[in-house]
């Protein structure tokens, strides 16, 4: 049982009573300022950002009772829609939605980090989340209508109530404090398959897994926990895969159509590159003219590989790292290298400890071992486990989209991010717990430096982000009004580029007669634009399709990303009336042709 020895080694149950020291209030300054702060800085975001992006449209137009719905392809979940409706009932303001999911990713991540108070020294799960919120990918999508964040939240609640729920109980360790884990377990792994079943199911089997793994671990209301909040977020998404697309298998294999053909692919490359600042790599042909913008996405796996060997260097059975070692004179330095030993601060354990040194249980003290007490308490509180275990199920969260998909999108990561970040933290915090030496301070600058240095950059991607963003959705508020203008009105369709955004902002519908949302065939279009007015956007001054060549064209305003763009109008046999409502006072009369 390596895998257990791995995960608990003796000491994943929790320090005996008489050790426990109660967890400070005052972390929770620390998470509060980091939620507070990252909470100020969405909202900042929110207000200057006019519009909703791609993938935004299409969820907010599921739940706006006055425009039509957007395709909805297989791979989407209605979590985002379910999280938007009790707004969306009332406005769809893009500005007004986006301060609501800002205030609610800030308070999700403060409740996040509040369960992992119990699991790590106070400054961790403070640091962990800093390093979490200060990414670019983070702050560009916390105050957006995209699934991913949400998912990096449930991952981290999941497998930081997990580690509650399966704790040994001690009196003096908040009894009654995790009487819910399990069930919070169940409720993070639901609301990790609302929004994207796949990645539920990359969660909950590294868990359950652990659970079945670790004898100590196998408790039945985590047994259970994990496969109900499986089944219960993936219940609405088997239902529909039932009845719009033959069942789950079809909707799993048009899912991997979608996504470019699930397989064999390393995209390494591709996730480094996108985060120059690119929100879709497909295909990733991004030349790498920044690689410092990938220099934190380098050093982190290293950073969780550097805390897991530390953390599993020396396995102790009571669950301090550097809690116990052999008695050594005054003043002189811990054997593990990790705390100094100070006058008055090493008292004879009466117990003996043995198994301290690595003998067996049983056998008699080679040495006197004494406890070091140590102010601010144990590096972690229940042995490995809360480093090895947020490792191995991040781990599990990026592979499908690091080997499996040939394309990156930074967002895709986010779940992985939050979990990996807390091994990462710990480590920093580790560091700066070496022995003092001549050295030590000018590490803690450098580190403290690079720390900053780190930010500075993600703040200015994001910015630039947030900037592009704006300019991209002023131009859609533009071809909007330009085909408002030519008489594109409800009820219309607007098929071609960019036809998702233009249509929602125009209140018409999108068709598109061929690609993975193909609802319509090119003949289909053509009758419908008899008898409304239809509107197919063409960019890079290409021909407008065979059923479009005799609509009349209207040049429309640039945007970034596209040279020139055109649109060609239908015809329709009733334009007015189409256009134009009667009002219900007067009396109906017959519409004059349109004039073209």
């Amino acid at each position: 049982m390596q895998q257990a020895s791995l995960l608990s080694a003796r000491s994943a149950l929790g320090p005996p009573a008489h050790t426990t020291r109660p967890v400070p209030a005052g972390d929770l300054w620390w998470l509060t300022a980091v939620a507070a702060v990252f909470t100020a800085c969405l909202l900042a975001s929110a207000l200057v950002t006019p519009g909703l992006g791609w993938d935004e449209t299409v969820y907010v137009s599921q739940v706006d009772p006055h425009a039509p719905a957007s395709f909805f392809s297989a791979p989407r979940a209605r979590g985002v829609t379910l999280l938007l409706a009790p707004v969306a009932v009332l406005t769809t303001s893009a500005t007004v939605l986006h301060c609501y999911l800002a205030v609610l990713s800030g308070l999700a991540l403060f409740l996040t980090l509040c369960i992992w108070r119990r699991l790590l020294p106070a400054p961790v799960p403070a640091l962990g989340g800093a390093l979490f919120a200060g990414l670019w990918v983070t702050f560009f999508y916390g105050p957006q209508a995209m699934p991913n964040l949400w998912v990096g939240y449930a991952a981290l609640a999941a497998t930081g109530c997990f580690l509650r729920a399966v704790r040994k109980p001690s009196r003096q360790l908040a009894p009654h404090a995790d009487r819910g884990a399990a069930a919070g377990l169940a409720a993070a792994v639901a609301v990790a398959a609302l929004m994207r079943p796949t990645d539920a199911v990359w969660l909950a089997v590294p868990l359950f897994a652990a659970a079945l793994c670790v004898p100590a671990w196998r408790r039945p209301a985590v047994l259970l926990a994990l496969p109900a909040g499986l089944a219960l977020g993936c219940a609405e998404w088997a239902v529909e895969a039932y009845l719009s697309y033959g069942g789950l298998l079809a909707r799993l294999r048009r899912a991997g159509q979608i996504q470019g053909g699930l397989g064999w692919h390393l995209s390494f490359d591709d996730h480094a590159r996108a985060l120059q600042g690119k929100t879709l790599c497909r295909p990733c042909h991004l030349t790498w003219e920044h690689p410092v913008t990938a220099v934190w996405w380098l050093v982190l796996p290293l950073a969780v590989a550097g805390a897991v060997w530390a953390v599993l260097r020396v396995r102790e059975p009571r669950g301090a790292l550097h809690g116990y070692g052999p008695a050594a004179r005054s003043g002189a330095w811990h054997p593990l290298g990790l705390a100094p030993i100070r006058p008055g601060s090493l008292v004879p354990d009466p117990a003996g400890d043995p198994g301290a040194d690595g003998r067996p249980y049983g056998s008699a003290p080679a040495w006197p071992v004494v406890r070091l007490r140590d102010p601010r308490g144990p590096l972690h509180r229940y042995g490995p486990s809360p480093v090895v275990l947020p490792a191995l199920v991040g781990l599990c969260l990026a592979a499908p989209y690091l080997l499996t998909v040939d394309y990156a999108a930074p967002r895709f990561l986010l779940p992985a991010y939050a979990l990996l970040m807390m091994p990462a933290a710990w480590f920093l915090y580790w560091l700066t717990r070496l022995p003092r030496h001549g050295g030590h301070t000018w590490a803690v600058a450098l580190l403290v430096l690079a720390l900053t240095g780190h930010e500075a950059i993600q703040l200015a991607i994001a910015h630039k982000m947030v900037r592009s963003t704006a300019r991209s959705q002023a131009g859609i508020d533009r071809i909007a009004t330009s085909l408002r203008t030519a008489g594109v009105r409800p009820p219309c369709v607007v098929s071609g580029e960019e036809a998702v955004r233009v249509a929602y902002r125009a209140g018409c519908a999108s068709r598109q007669p061929a690609g993975h949302d193909a609802t319509i065939t090119p003949a289909g279009l053509a009758r419908l634009g008899a008898g409304r007015p239809v509107a197919v956007i063409v960019a890079g001054g290409h021909k407008p399709p065979a059923y479009a060549r005799g609509w009349r064209r209207v040049a429309l305003p640039a945007m970034p990303g596209f040279t020139s763009l055109s649109a060609y109008v239908s015809r329709p046999v009733h334009p007015a009336r189409s256009a134009r409502p009667v009002h219900p006072t007067r009396s109906a009369r017959p519409a004059r042709p349109a004039r073209h």
